[in-house]
């Protein structure tokens, strides 16, 4: 349940991928093992056998789109509304989040049901990915920190990125952190919480605010021996909700700049709390609102 399955993709089925006709006989134990991973599975998937350098980067960009529909709906991840980014520092981008960052990531979620991280080049030093299953952290959480269970269970509003425009800045009710269920789940990122608290002008509750704390130094060690090195042509697939995912920081060359493409899907394979939904409806609102007045970002 917590391990990330490791598939092999064969060379017919690379083709099958490249060709102008991707979902042909070839590929349906391909498709098959996909859909099992999430539905019955650990719900992350690492994919190997297509490689950037000898495909091209355009081929392989079209392969992970190809897999990720597979699997749900693509997303925009911006108002320039590409369906497929580019995760690389750029220094000139101000805000510099996540994306265009070379700083670490500690462990959280994003806010779509499935992401994908494909890498075209890893970095010259650094950027180790990790992936913490969900039930793990609740085991550790109530083990050492049941006082704290609750208030996580109630959890906090979600605003929106501010450079975006906005129908709804800030969520309409209290996001929980952690869900209990048959399979375990996790909603946390700090960034979306403090903008919520900062457009409500109050601080985060305090026992919340202890509550992430425990819940960010259990991830933190929880992912010591969860760190993997994405390779070259590396395609990992995982359920947003069942882990939470981070980074180390890295270190560019200018012969080996890192390269991560990154795909967000919305998809009904996988039942999940109503509010969740929500998450990835509102930011997919708020892209298509802030291209639609004609706004675009770095």
């Amino acid at each position: 349940m917590g391990e990330i399955v490791r598939r092999a993709v064969l060379p017919d089925e690379a083709a099958a991928l490249l060709s102008d006709e991707p979902d042909g006989a070839a590929s349906n134990e391909l498709h098959a093992d996909l859909i099992t991973c999430f539905i019955a599975g650990s719900r992350a998937i690492l994919l190997r056998g297509l490689y950037p350098d000898r495909i091209g980067e355009a081929a392989f960009e079209r392969a992970l789109l190809v897999l990720g529909k597979w699997l749900g709906v693509p997303s925009i991840q911006s108002p320039n509304g590409e369906l497929i980014a580019r995760v690389e520092h750029n220094p000139d981008d101000v805000q510099a989040r996540g994306t265009h960052s070379h700083d670490e990531l500690q462990g959280h979620t994003d806010l779509h049901d499935i992401l994908a991280l494909a890498c075209v080049r890893p970095a010259e030093r650094g950027g180790e990915s990790f992936l913490v299953p969900a039930h793990e952290l609740h085991d550790c959480l109530l083990a050492n920190h049941g006082e704290g269970m609750a208030t996580l269970r109630e959890g906090y509003y979600f605003g929106t990125n501010p450079v975006l425009q906005s129908d709804h800045p800030v969520s309409e009710d209290k996001v929980p952190v952690l869900f209990d269920g048959e399979r375990k789940l996790v909603c946390w990122n700090g960034y979306f919480m403090r903008m919520a608290a900062q457009s409500r002008g109050e601080q985060l509750p305090d026992a919340l605010a202890r509550g992430l704390d425990h819940l960010r130094a259990a991830a933190m060690n929880l992912s010591e021996r969860r760190t993997f090195m994405l390779r070259e042509g590396d395609i990992l697939f995982w359920h947003n909700w069942s882990w939470l995912h981070g980074r180390t920081a890295f270190q560019d060359q200018s012969n080996q700049r890192r390269r991560l493409l990154r795909l967000w899907l919305r998809t009904d394979l996988i039942d999940r709390p109503p509010i969740l939904a929500q998450r990835g409806a509102r930011i997919d609102a708020d892209h298509r609102l802030t291209q639609s007045l004609g706004y675009r970002l770095p």
